[in-house]
């Protein structure tokens, strides 16, 4: 009796789960169903289980990690085989009740006069006479039923009728609302006048094919996710279907990507190594240079102002700066060497421009952290040093930096992958600008490869292609990965050499 709550409350978990993994496998959403299968089982036996009694107080922030960290990787790897896009965001079961959901009026449609009636303020139904005057009562999802009446009445079913006035005001929420059952529908066509509307495609389930009520066309499922007639003519919307491996052979076979996203990869990495190595030589050198100053307080303070500042603010700071016209940067630069640069129409000067900011916001970060190191270095390796005749420069390079970089190595990596995938700074300055010429999809000098995935995935007007963006991402994921893996070995041997 004493498991008994846990009993109840280990089936009410599975209830709940699987009535949703039911309700996403119906909608198609099998991804989503498997993981949340998987988790309810879990769930399940945690609760169920003495045995796993400690499991049960991590067993909810498991799960939440599984479904918010683990799921949206695989559901990334899963969209890189389908062919999702601008035209094929729905699973085909939800294309299917939207086509179904489309309706025509025939040509022999008997057209209403309608009065309209509310009741609460946002619920409608509609008093509809034929051209005989027999009334009937249309309401949302009920069949028209006759109402014995020579006019419209004040009330029906607890609705009050409106005047003209107030029906022309709320003509469009009572035109929105479809009366009667599908797929015989009455819908509104002016202020005065309603008409039956009909299904206009009819499903057949075993054929996996439309047909057109109105022309007689049939439009079969095709693979490329969509139903299509023998023309070549498509229903709207599409749906997602599995393509393989075709995205990833469009990207990798096809020259008018590869070319661009090589000189992509290439500024990707000068931006990232070039961030992180001048950001952590300058926080290094300014650690060592004024840390020992009067006043270093202040100095601190000073130093890091540009850390706390938000990212956003600090960048159009300095796109205000660098103003090809009006930027304080720009015109003393043309006033001291006589050169007027260009820093969002001209590539290297934009790169250049976008290392100058990174580095301006991430070296207070390097400088509080090579302090934090520093202070870790016993005073007896100086003090030894200096009595062996070192001067500053070999106490740096053999004593300071190597230590230095083994306490800090981890965090160096981390900080070459964070801005290796830098896309605030990169969309915020410039948005990947300027231009590429002669590319396939839009492509800038300055692009990472992840301000490229987001202008193909969700910028770039009438050709969004997640599939295809997805594909590029897992790409770019396990190039990052396998970069951060041999930088980690080649930290450890670090430590181990020092």
């Amino acid at each position: 009796m004493k498991r008994l709550p846990a009993y109840i409350l280990a089936a009410l978990i599975v209830f709940a789960g699987s009535w949703l993994m039911f309700r996403f496998i119906r909608e198609g959403f099998y991804p989503l169903a498997a993981f949340l299968g998987a988790c309810v089982v879990f769930l399940g036996v945690t609760f169920a289980r003495k045995t796993l009694f400690p499991y049960r107080w991590l067993s909810v922030g498991i799960v939440l990690a599984v479904l918010f960290t683990i799921y949206p990787i695989f559901y990334t790897v899963f969209l890189s085989f389908t062919n999702m896009s601008g035209g094929h965001l729905l699973t085909k079961t939800q294309a299917i009740d939207r086509i179904k959901s489309v309706t025509y009026t025939p040509e022999e449609a008997v057209t209403y006069e309608w009065t309209a009636y509310a009741k609460g303020g946002s619920e409608y139904l509609l008093v509809i006479a034929d051209p005989d005057g027999k009334l009937q009562v249309a309401k949302p999802g009920e069949l028209p039923r006759p109402l014995d009446a020579d006019a419209p009445p004040e009330t029906v079913d607890g609705y009050k009728m409106l005047n003209p006035i107030e029906a022309l005001r709320s003509i469009d929420a009572i035109g929105a609302v479809s009366y009667g059952v599908a797929p015989d529908i009455v819908s509104i066509i002016s202020s005065s006048e309603a008409t039956a509307t009909v299904g206009r495609y009819e499903y057949d389930r075993g054929a996996d094919s439309f047909t057109d009520a109105k022309t007689g066309t049939v439009y079969a499922s095709s693979r490329r996710g969509a139903f299509e007639s023998e023309s070549g003519d498509a229903l709207i919307p599409g749906f997602m279907v599995n393509v393989g491996a075709d995205n990833y052979a469009r990207f990798l076979g096809n020259d008018g990507y590869r070319k661009p996203i090589l000189s992509v990869i290439v500024w990707n990495f000068v931006f990232a190594l070039g961030s992180v190595g001048l950001s952590f030589a300058l926080g290094l050198l300014i650690a060592l240079l004024f840390e020992d100053l009067p006043g270093r307080r202040v100095i601190r303070a000073l130093l890091i102002i540009p850390y706390p500042v938000p990212v956003l603010v600090s960048i159009m700071v300095w796109k205000a700066l660098l103003n090809e016209r009006l930027g304080l940067v720009t015109n003393l630069i043309a006033s001291t060497f006589g050169v007027s640069p260009h820093f969002f129409t001209e590539a290297i000067w934009a790169q250049a421009a976008l290392i100058v900011i990174n580095v301006y916001l991430s070296y207070p970060y390097f400088y509080i952290l090579s302090s934090g190191a520093l202070k870790s270095i016993p005073g007896e390796l100086f003090e030894a040093a200096k009595i062996d005749g070192a001067g500053p420069w070999a106490i740096t390079k053999k004593i300071t930096l190597p230590l230095v970089l083994r306490i800090l190595g981890p965090l160096l990596i981390a900080s070459f992958s964070f801005n290796f995938n830098n896309f605030t700074l990169i969309w915020g300055f410039n948005a990947g600008l300027p231009a590429m010429p002669d590319t396939i999809v839009p492509m800038g000098y300055t692009d990472l490869l992840i301000s490229f995935i987001y202008r193909l995935g969700f910028s770039t007007a009438n050709a969004a292609d997640y599939g295809f963006a997805a594909a590029i991402t897992v790409m770019l994921f396990l190039f990052v990965s396998v970069m951060v893996f041999f930088q980690t070995l080649n930290s450890k041997a670090l430590k181990e050499a020092v």
